[in-house]
């Protein structure tokens, strides 16, 4: 245990692509780290790669019989019921990293992309002074970045990120499902590489100290499903106004969906924030949309409890 206030230094790392076997940016940028040796460039770092779902990849799929990124919570990883080709691989995926709760690897970082405009998307699942001092760094040293909280929808996430204690999911879009972009496949390898030169810095313990006194982030709170007919089916589009937007804010009468005849579908509720708008892998569940709202951490909070603790 480390009985001083000293930071735990971070030295081994796992990049993970094909989570989702559609998302190519992930699995190629691993590919092409591991034919150029860029691990080198990271000496101070024991630097992994692994390709989640290689089935899925194969078939060009996000997943053949369940979402693996919905597999990690440690009780469904630990329910021998569960047995489907994802389940299972969870579970190897949890021997190899983990297990959760008692990790081999220090920090996770998983990559996604979407079909959404989600621009650079850092996704937390902890709120913690490590991972304040993350998202903070990266906002400051990359282009376009947003950084959403998924911290408040459960305590034991499901994430494959999540069986490390440390981790986070790196998602740039919009890009279409089995496709290559190079805008993308550069801003996913920036942010990379920013999170590897955050760790450097964080081990030698050379933060800076001008940093900004707080993180503003979304954290997401709902969804909204796409209206349906008497059969269950679909019966609107997401409105033609939110198509390409990032983030917008909507209130009670802002139309969100245009139903087939051309009839404006009114947002009836509070105002909200929007993302995920018209992703086509949420379409299984009939989701159109999920909601957030803006928050902002302390980083003086966490450091004070750091020094009590």
């Amino acid at each position: 245990m480390n009985s001083s206030n000293e930071p735990v230094a971070v030295s081994n790392v796992t990049i993970v692509g094909g989570t989702h076997g559609n998302e190519l940016t992930g699995i190629h940028l691993i590919q092409e780290w591991q034919k150029n040796n860029v691990a080198n460039e990271y000496p101070s770092l024991e630097l992994n790669y692994l390709l989640a779902n290689p089935a899925a990849r194969k078939a060009n799929k996000r997943y053949l019989d369940h979402d693996l990124n919905r597999c990690f919570k440690k009780v469904d990883l630990e329910n021998p019921a569960l047995k489907s080709l994802e389940q299972q691989r969870a579970k190897e995926i949890n021997q190899l990293l983990g297990p959760k709760g008692n990790p081999k690897t220090d920090l996770i970082i998983d990559l996604h992309t979407s079909t959404a405009n989600m621009q650079t998307n850092i996704v937390l699942t902890r709120i913690d002074l490590f991972h304040l001092q993350l998202a903070v760094y990266l906002k400051q040293e990359l282009e376009d970045v947003v950084i959403t909280s998924e911290k408040e929808l459960m305590t034991d996430h499901h994430f494959l990120e999540s069986i490390a204690d440390k981790g986070i999911v790196i998602e740039v879009g919009a890009i279409p499902q089995g496709s290559l972009q190079f805008d993308c496949y550069q801003k996913t390898e920036n942010a990379v590489k920013a999170t590897l030169k955050f760790i450097e810095i964080f081990n030698a313990q050379q933060l800076p100290l001008n940093k900004p006194s707080q993180l503003d982030l979304m954290s997401y709170h709902s969804k909204i499903n796409f209206p349906t007919d008497v059969h269950g089916e679909i019966s609107a589009c997401v409105h033609p106004n939110l198509i390409g937007k990032a983030y917008p804010l909507i209130v009670a009468g802002d139309p969100i969906f245009k139903s087939f005849d051309g009839t404006d579908i009114e947002y009836q509720g509070e105002p909200t924030h929007l993302a995920f708008i018209n992703e086509a892998a949420y379409y299984d569940q009939q989701i159109a949309m999920c909601c957030c709202r803006p928050i902002s951490f302390k980083l003086e909070d966490y450091e004070l409890a750091k020094q009590s603790g």
